[in-house]
């Protein structure tokens, strides 16, 4: 969320286009590049949400913003959210015109699924959400069924969810139904495993604003929440601020083979900064193994993933570092 022009204006300086740039690097090196868009890139238009401060908010970001999302090196982004109605049918229309003006794929409304091909792989993202006008999580079989189909014709399939409740009460991940303010937000590790058991090969998600806990389930990667990463003029005090980057490398059929998690942190009407402390990455660590001690990966204190529980030589550090 960069930044919202509503209900006043809090946009950062220069069009934000500073926002992203001690991690752009970072973000353009990788074959494919995902984000979670929160709200809407719109001019105008009419709120849908009864805002209530604390409880209920409502984005709306100007439509060139989108250039700092193509400049940054996103090729994907997630629209399935509690966000994607905040302004109706107009600025789900208005968001995908923006990406779509800058060459960035979207998914989520109206069960809309990305489609890219990379070194002749053919690869989908299948977006699900608790909101309406989205593939839902609550329907897991019809999510795995919706999966399915796309396993038939694509070599990988990704699935990205927005789901589990929301602050730092959230941070572990359990296997069963989530609430939050009274809403219900899904079994998340039910829904997870079931999309991995018809077809998917990567998970990823989102909602909670702070960083979750990562699996590996019949050899396919699962972060349960990458929490926060780009919140201009919002509360991003404590884990709220831990802004995990996840880069992943999957083999041609879909299984983990390692990753890294890179520690970036928020502030308050800041930009993103890489973070030397490596929080992001020790929190995830530590989640993981209280939350999923039998399916954890290996995580080193510098974010290194590994799926496999062994000592790291120097020489295997440098080859997966670099």
């Amino acid at each position: 969320m960069m930044g919202s022009t509503y209900p006043v204006n809090n946009l950062p300086p220069n069009r934000g286009r500073g926002l992203f740039e001690k991690v752009d690097s970072i973000l353009n090196a990788a074959d494919l590049t995902l984000g979670n868009l929160e709200g809407t890139l719109l001019k105008g238009g009419v709120c849908s949400k009864q805002i209530k401060k604390g409880r209920c908010y409502a984005f709306r970001t100007p439509p060139d913003f989108a250039n700092n999302l193509v400049h940054a090196g996103f090729d994907f982004m997630n629209l399935a959210n509690n966000h994607m109605n905040d302004f109706g049918y107009n600025g789900i229309v208005s968001t995908v015109k923006a990406l779509t003006d800058v060459d960035i794929q979207s998914g989520g409304p109206y069960e809309k699924i990305g489609q890219f091909e990379i070194d002749s792989l053919k690869i989908a993202i299948v977006c699900f959400s608790t909101s309406p006008n989205t593939h839902t999580i609550f329907d897991i079989e019809q999510a795995q069924q919706s999966v399915a189909e796309q396993a038939k014709v694509n070599d990988i399939v990704i699935v990205s969810f927005h789901g589990g409740g929301e602050g730092l009460n959230y941070l572990h991940t359990r296997d069963t139904s989530e609430y939050f303010l009274r809403s219900p937000r899904g079994n998340v590790v039910k829904f997870a495993r079931a999309v991995i058991d018809s077809g998917a090969d990567f998970v990823w998600g989102h909602g909670p604003h702070v960083p979750r806990a990562i699996e590996v389930y019949k050899d396919r990667l699962i972060a349960y929440s990458l929490g926060n990463f780009c919140t201009w003029g919002f509360n991003v005090d404590d884990e709220r601020g831990f802004a995990p980057i996840l880069e992943i490398v999957l083999d041609s059929t879909g299984v983990f083979k390692h990753g890294k998690i890179i520690s970036a942190i928020q502030k308050k009407f800041q930009s993103l900064e890489l973070d030397t402390l490596y929080r992001a990455a020790n929190l995830i660590k530590k989640l993981s193994i209280d939350d999923f001690p039998n399916s954890t990966p290996q995580i080193t204190g510098e974010g290194i993933i590994l799926r496999q529980k062994r000592r790291l030589d120097r020489r295997m550090l440098e080859q997966i570092i670099y």
